[in-house]
């Protein structure tokens, strides 16, 4: 089973850009407002729009984005010593007639050189950014939306939640680790959300999420289920819905945003 395939290719470009703030929005998730005069070449592609975001390759490097074609055997020509340090995130929010970006790090634990750039960020340093793409693409005949995940994936959640059609049911189950984590999904849609708490568990080691899932007994054949996340629950969440409640595969997206005990992967 494969994921609808992505939104935005034609739109695809790099951005050179600049830290313009830094606001902690829960205890773990740091908001990172980003500027640059190439944002006026932002296009919006899907409520959930993923880019790539090159970091330096060491504290006080700078941080180099190609203009050459392909973008990506660009960068990896650099000189290691150069090369940027790549990782995925959601868009949060878009400005680009204030030519500003928002995009969200989880922060809890040590997930890797992004979480550790975010922590330290401040106004000013450079970093750059290459996209956007979306992969969400319900069936025009979706009669609801089932929209699963953590921390990591709220950026997305709340993005599909904001763009949602007025009325729509929208179930929302998020995984957290306390109620200091969870932050405001406005939308028109009818929403119902659940925040499961982890308490002093390590995120991803627990059965809270699949065990929402499964427990949830108005999964209508029509409905869109968005599930992202650790990858283990993602895999647990998927199996769930693809076999016991038979969703298609048109139905389905998923996406392990990272996995327990390792750090961010670039892709």
């Amino acid at each position: 089973m494969a994921a609808a395939p992505a939104r935005g290719r034609e739109t695809l470009r790099p951005y050179r850009l600049t830290v313009a703030g830094r606001a902690m929005v829960t205890p773990t998730t740091a908001r990172i407002t980003l500027t640059g005069p190439d944002l006026a070449e932002y296009q919006a592609v899907g409520p959930e729009p993923r880019c790539k975001v090159l970091l330096p390759p060491a504290p006080d490097a700078p941080v180099i984005v190609p203009d050459d074609v392909p973008f990506w055997d660009a960068v990896r020509a650099l000189p290691e010593s150069l090369r940027p340090v790549v990782r995925t995130y959601t868009v949060r929010a878009a400005r680009p007639e204030q030519r500003e970006i928002d995009i969200d790090f989880v922060l809890h634990g040590d997930h890797g050189p992004a979480a550790r750039w975010a922590r330290a960020a401040k106004v000013g340093d450079d970093v750059g950014l290459y996209g956007c793409l979306s992969s969400f693409t319900p069936p025009a005949d979706t009669t609801a939306y089932l929209l699963v995940g953590d921390e990591t994936s709220l950026p997305a959640i709340a993005g599909i939640a904001e763009t949602a059609p007025a009325g729509l049911p929208v179930r929302v189950l998020i995984e957290v680790g306390s109620a200091g984590e969870e932050q405001p999904l406005p939308s028109a849609a009818d929403l119902a959300v659940t925040w499961l708490h982890r308490g002093d568990a390590e995120p991803g080691t627990t059965e809270l999420t699949a065990a929402a899932v499964r427990a949830l007994t108005d999964i209508a054949p029509t409905t869109y289920a968005w599930v992202a996340g650790e990858a283990g629950m993602v895999r647990d969440v998927r199996a769930h819905l693809a076999i016991e409640r038979d969703l298609s595969r048109q139905r389905l997206y998923f996406s392990g945003y990272w996995r327990r005990g390792q750090a961010e992967d670039e892709d």
